[in-house]
């Protein structure tokens, strides 16, 4: 499956709202091994993070006709499993503040596959290159060679820290630019930063 306009993502909906138990399969089909990734990467437990996920998509399934149609249904799901693994976390005493901002951070290391909308994608792209060489180039390690940020610190001959802040100000720059060339799209903006991330290549980009 393959939603990559917002015709073809309302449609989608529209079929999870009439319960089509083939439209079901596609959202788990799609969804289910990124957004495993993305809670193990947190809970670190496969088992936990499936449990979290299936939860995550039958709380959806369940919900879907509250839901508006043009909502994205990848960054919905994204932003409720990272607040049961979060959840998780905090049941299990997890309770320093730094390793839970540490781990929130992961997110910043998924990829554009959770965004649907390939305009979007396009623009994200173009605003990088766009970016001042010192965030061009980290956004660039970072996102499209998926370097970890001590690989990034030992190749830029920076700090861990400073490469995270680097990092976090890039995607800030990226979400102003947005901001002020696509006004309609804020409101896709509140739900998927700190989400977003950038890294190539995005399976919603194969033909």
């Amino acid at each position: 499956m393959k939603i990559c306009t917002q015709q073809m993502a309302e449609n989608f909906i529209h079929r999870l709202q009439q319960k089509e138990n083939r439209a079901y399969m596609e959202l788990y089909d799609h969804y289910f091994a990124k957004l495993h990734r993305f809670a193990r990467s947190f809970v670190f437990d496969g088992e936990v993070a499936k449990d979290i996920v299936q939860n995550a998509l039958i709380k959806l399934y369940e919900n879907i006709s509250q839901l508006e149609s043009a909502v994205n249904i990848g960054a919905y799901l994204c932003v409720t499993v990272r607040n049961s693994c979060l959840n998780y976390l905090r049941d299990q005493g997890v309770e320093d503040r730094h390793k839970i901002l540490y781990l929130q951070a992961v997110e910043q290391a998924e990829t554009l596959e959770w965004l649907d909308d390939e305009e979007l994608i396009k623009n994200i792209k173009k605003i990088i290159t766009e970016l001042p060489e010192k965030y061009r180039n980290i956004c660039e390690l970072r996102f499209y060679y998926n370097l970890k940020y001590s690989e990034i610190a030992k190749r830029l001959g920076i700090s861990e820290n400073v490469a995270k802040v680097q990092i976090h100000r890039a995607i800030q720059k990226i979400k102003e630019a947005l901001a002020n060339n696509n006004e309609h799209i804020i409101g896709i903006l509140m739900f998927i930063f700190p989400i977003l991330s950038l890294a190539e290549p995005s399976p919603l980009n194969r033909e």
